[in-house]
């Protein structure tokens, strides 16, 4: 097995873990979840587009336009735990959250095969979407239980 594999394989496994460890109180935002993991997709879906990142190593490799395990497992867990989690200063929350995760993907462009970009996409845009990406879940969250959430 190669070290690309491995890397998603362990991500999958560190969310599960993560998500059965902090499973109290979390049912409430399976929503986010949810909607986080169609976000994340869409976005692969621009991206394969406009051709700005692809995944050349899968972890189901017969799915070519997005990562399952970034964006069915890693993206929605992370949305939950954000949302959950964030304190009150948000804006340096996202920004440490954006920095750390725009790190790990700029390690795994530059010194893996997991993740390409082409026409100019660079870390910095894949920070910008994710300072952005969780402020939207945050909204989508804030939006979804405005009135005591679904009965």
């Amino acid at each position: 097995m190669n070290i690309e594999l491995l890397v998603q394989y362990l991500s999958i496994g560190i969310a599960i873990v993560a998500t059965i460890i902090g499973h109290s109180g979390m049912k409430r935002y399976i929503p986010v979840a949810m909607f986080a993991s169609l976000y994340a997709n869409m976005w692969c879906y621009i991206a394969n587009y406009f051709h700005w990142w692809e995944f050349p190593i899968r972890v189901l490799p017969g799915i070519k336009d997005i990562s399952f395990a970034a964006n069915v497992i890693v993206v929605p867990v992370l949305a939950m735990f954000w949302v959950r989690y964030s304190p009150m200063s948000r804006i340096k929350w996202a920004l440490l959250w954006s920095l750390i995760l725009t790190f790990f993907e700029y390690g795994a462009q530059r010194y893996s095969a997991m993740v390409e970009y082409h026409n100019g996409y660079t870390a910095y845009h894949s920070f910008i979407l994710w300072l952005i990406s969780w402020y939207i879940w945050y909204s989508f969250h804030k939006w979804f239980y405005k009135d005591g959430g679904p009965h």
